[in-house]
């Protein structure tokens, strides 16, 4: 087993999870920011839905490193959730695709297509975690 394969050290694990605890927070106050300030709009929703989700998956990361609670399959995310964070991230380096074409950006395509492709092996990576 190399060094890549090997657990983390549980201080570190603790670490990383107090990091996290303190992006949860940045989000719970954007969040709170955003729904004192903005109108009752769809944008405002919307936004806020994605506010939190993002404060709940780093919560819940949080809690798994902090309190060492592992997930059922292994992993941070669950299956479900590592499939949605990849078909999101690909889905939307896609979407983004034609914009870095138009505006010339060659180097955010190459980023773009590279996202996509580490995206689907995300996704075949949670696929194998299930059956296992």
């Amino acid at each position: 087993m190399n060094q890549y394969q090997e657990p983390s050290d549980r201080f570190l694990e603790v670490v990383v999870g107090l990091i996290t605890i303190l992006i949860t927070l940045v989000f719970a106050g954007l969040f709170f920011m955003l729904v004192i300030n903005a109108g009752p709009k769809y944008v405002t929703f919307i936004g806020g839905a994605v506010l939190l989700l993002a404060m709940y998956w780093f919560g819940l990361i949080s809690v798994r490193l902090v309190l060492n609670k592992p997930n059922a399959h292994g992993g941070l995310f669950s299956i479900g959730g590592l499939k949605f964070l990849s078909m999101f991230v690909g889905v939307s380096a896609l979407v983004v695709s034609p914009l870095t074409i138009y505006m010339g950006h060659w180097a955010a395509l190459v980023g773009c297509i590279c996202l996509s492709i580490g995206c689907y092996q995300g996704w075949h990576l949670a696929s194998r975690r299930g059956i296992a």
